[in-house]
């Protein structure tokens, strides 16, 4: 059961319900023109009023990001992108810069290894068919007993099917794929922002629902540029932060 926080905490249930699914559509969880549950799913889903649910969509209307559609339901608007308007910092390193350090002094709990139906955005990402299957691997790490990250690895069955379990307590994802797997890696993409949790992440990661989260997504290519995983990292911002070491050149 999905339960948000009490209106005790002084934030609205609708508002809490609201970043909850501003949240899924910025991360692409809902894609443009792709319908939002339905108020009834919702309230069923968190426990929550019609008129919570109700405010908590309206809401995301008047911002943009949801159309609704009289007798259809409610959907997000096309066009998305431009309505985010995200202006990207780019920065350039070696593929292992990616790994976090300190990742072998943390614990690994692994949560589950299964197959899924591949959603439509990790499909995209993974330059697959939609619905076709695809490995997930779900990971958390801590730190004296604290979660620290949370780690959702998805990736082709051609080589989510031959990772060990007892490998994801040893290694980073991208040390098997490269160093226990053979499988030759061209390079990655990754990007960075500031997100709120929903239960999923909450439940993993030991706080409360629509918690601030550091949230990066990750993309490693193989040969010709063909995608080997994607990946989406939870991180509390409390236990973790990023940083970036830069030089400057001499002109």
């Amino acid at each position: 059961m999905k339960t948000l926080r009490s209106k005790k905490n002084n934030i609205p249930l609708y508002f809490q319900l609201e970043q909850i699914l501003k949240s899924k559509i910025l991360m692409g969880e809902f894609l443009p023109g792709e319908q939002i549950p339905t108020e009834k799913d919702l309230c069923e889903t968190y426990q929550v009023s019609t008129i919570t649910a109700r405010q908590a969509i309206l809401n995301l209307v008047n911002e943009g990001l949801i159309v609704r559609r009289q007798g259809k339901g409610s959907f997000i608007k096309e066009g998305l992108k431009n309505i985010k308007n995200i202006k990207t910092l780019q920065l350039k390193g070696d593929i292992q810069e990616i790994i976090p350090e300190g990742l072998d002094t943390l614990k690994v709990k692994v949560l589950d290894i299964h197959k899924i139906l591949a959603p439509k955005k990790v499909a995209n990402l993974l330059d697959i068919q939609e619905g076709r299957e695809v490995i997930l691997v779900r990971r958390t790490r801590h730190d004296n007993n604290i979660p620290v990250s949370y780690i959702k690895n998805y990736l082709p069955l051609e080589f989510g099917e031959k990772i060990k379990r007892e490998d994801l307590y040893l290694y980073p994802m991208l040390d098997i794929l490269r160093n226990r797997l053979k499988i030759p890696l061209l390079g990655g993409i990754q990007y960075v922002e500031a997100i709120i949790a929903d239960y999923d992440i909450a439940s993993a990661l030991s706080i409360s629902i629509t918690s601030p989260i550091l949230y990066l997504e990750t993309i490693i290519f193989g040969k010709q540029k063909k995608p080997v995983e994607f990946v989406q990292t939870f991180y509390r911002p409390d236990q973790f932060r990023y940083s970036v070491n830069l030089g400057l050149k001499k002109r």
